[in-house]
């Protein structure tokens, strides 16, 4: 059986109520599971009760922009919805919103692991958060931690048009900005991989953490971390966290692949900077920037290996990161869209402030600055 699915793009409560009356007069299906990816400039409540209304669950995340290439259109939005419908068979897969009230981004993760194996013995999991103080990597160490490292995890921190102040996570009945949201598979029913690519590359000189506690960084190279990055920059604190998405941390690990961090927010009293993920006490790290054009090579590239190794799915979603966007531009499209072509399926997704994912043979892992496609495919 594959997953059936209509996609469509909402800009008003009353546009969302006309494209969704119109989807369920056309199509031949019964929609049970919704994704939606839409703006925090749109008033995302009511957006909720319009799905409610309807019987319709949702999975629900705000966003940096909104992506949706299917045979209709190639679209990538701003201050917008995007939503696909799904007919998920509700015996394959659970949600869960859960509020955070623990201190560590890990005791809640761990919570909401327990929570999940409580419904689905054997998940694979999609993944978002609300919150700028989220950690993601702790968010992933604790759900692992709980599910085992075999669990595949993809998604995306949700965002708010760069404003960094609220970002959020709703089904059809409840939102919170400080927690997170999962959509939980029957592994031996949904079947889930995917990809994750970033290109950024080491910029200049190599510090040393001097001083952190899990994603927040108070001291590098013996000076407190906002001084040191500003200075290295040569930008002003009203620039941050900003201009942390273009020229974010290279985190050297060893005996792994390095990762980015990305500045999500700064404590001007304290000095220090506060990351989408971890960043440990002695490690090492480097600003890193965007190649160019290079970044597109590398992703067509990573694309068409996949594909050729993975080449049946029914739905795609693509969690991609703010930094993305603003380092290619209108460009972006140039390799949202050869996914959209070799797969023949609709690709629908958000530009995230930090993206969860794996490549085939790996492991999870939390990052920023990625191209992270995931595919579903139904395998009952």
């Amino acid at each position: 059986m594959m997953i059936s699915t209509y996609s469509f793009v909402a800009e008003s409560v009353s546009n969302l109520k006309e494209e969704l009356s119109k989807a369920m007069d056309s199509i031949e299906f019964t929609p049970t599971l919704v994704f939606g990816f839409v703006s925090v400039y749109l008033p995302i409540t009511k957006f909720m009760d319009v799905f409610k209304q309807q019987g319709l669950m949702l999975y629900g995340v705000s966003t940096g922009g909104e992506i949706l290439f299917d045979q209709q259109r190639d679209s990538i939005l701003t201050q917008a919805g995007v939503f696909v419908l799904t007919d998920l068979k509700p015996e394959v897969f659970n949600i869960h919103l859960v509020k955070r009230e623990e201190p560590t981004t890990f005791a809640f993760a761990q919570r909401l692991g327990k929570q999940v194996v409580q419904t689905i013995d054997n998940p694979n999991l999609i993944l978002s958060t609300g919150g700028l103080d989220m950690d993601g990597q702790d968010m992933l160490n604790g759900m692992q931690s709980i599910l085992g490292s075999e669990v595949k995890i993809f998604g995306g921190m949700a965002a708010d048009d760069e404003k960094f102040k609220q970002t959020f996570v709703f089904t059809e009945s409840n939102i919170t900005e400080r927690g997170a949201l999962v959509l939980a598979f029957d592994r031996t029913k949904v079947e889930l991989t995917g990809m994750a690519t970033s290109g950024w590359i080491g910029l200049g000189s190599e510090f040393i953490v001097n001083r952190s506690d899990g994603n927040v960084v108070y001291e590098i190279n013996q000076e407190p971390a906002l001084d040191l990055y500003m200075d290295y920059l040569n930008v002003s604190e009203e620039d941050l966290p900003g201009i942390g998405l273009e020229y974010p941390f290279l985190l050297k690990k060893e005996g792994s692949e390095d990762v980015i961090r990305a500045v999500m927010q700064i404590d001007v009293e304290k000095r220090s900077l506060v990351f989408a993920g971890s960043v440990p006490e002695g490690s090492t790290v480097s600003f890193s920037t965007s190649p160019g054009f290079e970044i597109m090579e590398n992703t067509r590239n990573r694309i068409m290996d996949f594909y050729r190794a993975n080449p049946k799915t029914d739905l795609m979603l693509l969690f991609s990161c703010v930094a993305r966007h603003v380092a290619l531009g209108p460009l972006i499209s140039t390799e949202i869209k050869l996914a959209s072509l070799k797969w023949k399926v609709p690709l629908a997704g958000f530009f995230t402030f930090g993206e969860f994912g794996s490549n085939p043979g790996q492991i999870s892992q939390f990052y920023n600055q990625t191209f992270t496609l995931a595919l579903i495919r139904d395998i009952s």
